[in-house]
């Protein structure tokens, strides 16, 4: 990060814990507030919301400033590429994503075969996501929405997306606003997918009339395949192979971006090698992690790019994919 780029970054922490130190409007008086009011009346307008019992929940939210200092904690303040790996890949969410395997393999298997997406690789993001269902996830979805969309100027815009979103998705499932908790940005379920995810992906895995990613584990399989499908999953693709590059590999490959812009043939003829065979045609970006000794290379296909969509952070992908590996090769020996 240069020097200015790390000043706008101070700059903005230093705002941002201002802002979080000013008092903020108490439970009583948030639905008075004259954006809540707006936002109120646009609901109304937009999609036949009722104004006095949506301004009655409004009146029940309890503000939660916490939330803004974590997620400016998670901008400014990345961890390194082996820490980040160490909390995801290991003992415990490899053997316990074989349980998870073993307990949900007819779902998993369906998946599969209706979204083309392996079942490891969908183990692996729940994995992740929230320790195979586990994790206990904390925060009031409507409390923490509508503080992050009122009181978050830095990505107000896109909260208020997502508490409109919310409160359409509780009305289509008849669920109560107030009592679902989510994650500290207001991700849902086992799955933790965002309010427009939930209703743009979420699928009734199971049959049941419901899509329920709190407590279905069907559904949140299901729904995991079926937004890695939409975003370009191509079933019985590579998604990710580790690369070795020549000394006079083309330094300008490695761009930052994660989207496959190279064939294998023209990454090869300007010096980076992957470690396996793939096609000369398949497409792929050239990676980069730092590591103890050096730097780690890494080819990412358009199935590597899908996980991207989940989350749009190479660390992530890449635990996800190193995961999966290590959960398939464990089952496969658990089954011997």
């Amino acid at each position: 990060m240069s020097l200015k780029n790390l000043s706008i970054a101070l700059i903005l922490t230093l705002s941002a814990e201002l802002l979080w130190r000013q008092p903020l409007a108490d439970a009583t008086s948030f639905s008075e507030r004259p954006e809540v009011q707006q936002f109120v009346a646009d609901m109304a307008s937009k999609h036949g919301f009722d104004m006095d019992s949506l301004t009655s929940l409004f009146a029940r939210i309890t503000p939660r400033p916490s939330v803004a200092k974590t997620m400016t904690g998670q901008v400014v303040k990345p961890p390194s590429w082996a820490r980040y790996r160490g909390n995801f890949v290991n003992p415990w969410r490899i053997s316990h994503g074989v349980s998870f395997w073993n307990e949900n393999a007819e779902a998993l298997m369906r998946a599969r075969r209706i979204y083309g997406v392996p079942e490891e690789v969908i183990v692996a993001i729940i994995g992740v996501e929230t320790r195979y269902g586990s994790y206990p996830l904390p925060y009031p979805v409507l409390d923490t929405l509508a503080t992050l969309a009122f009181d978050y100027p830095r990505r107000g815009e896109f909260f208020r997306g997502e508490l409109e979103q919310y409160l359409l998705l509780m009305r289509e499932e008849g669920r109560d606003p107030l009592s679902l908790r989510g994650s500290f940005a207001g991700a849902m379920g086992i799955p933790q997918f965002m309010p427009s995810s939930y209703r743009t992906y979420a699928v009734d895995f199971d049959g049941d009339g419901h899509r329920d990613l709190w407590d279905n584990t069907t559904d949140a399989i299901g729904s995991v395949a079926n937004y890695l499908k939409t975003y370009g999953w191509e079933a019985g693709q590579p998604i990710a192979m580790r690369a070795y590059l020549q000394p006079d590999a083309a330094s300008d490959l490695l761009t930052g971006t994660l989207k496959p812009e190279h064939s294998v043939e023209e990454l090869a003829a300007r010096g980076v090698k992957p470690a396996g065979f793939l096609a000369p045609a398949t497409h792929a970006a050239l990676l980069a992690v730092d590591v103890e000794d050096g730097r780690e290379y890494w080819l990412g296909m358009s199935n590597f790019y899908a996980i991207t969509r989940y989350n749009r952070n190479l660390f992530y992908a890449l635990a996800v994919y190193q995961l999966s590996h290590e959960i398939r090769l464990a089952r496969m020996v658990s089954l011997n």
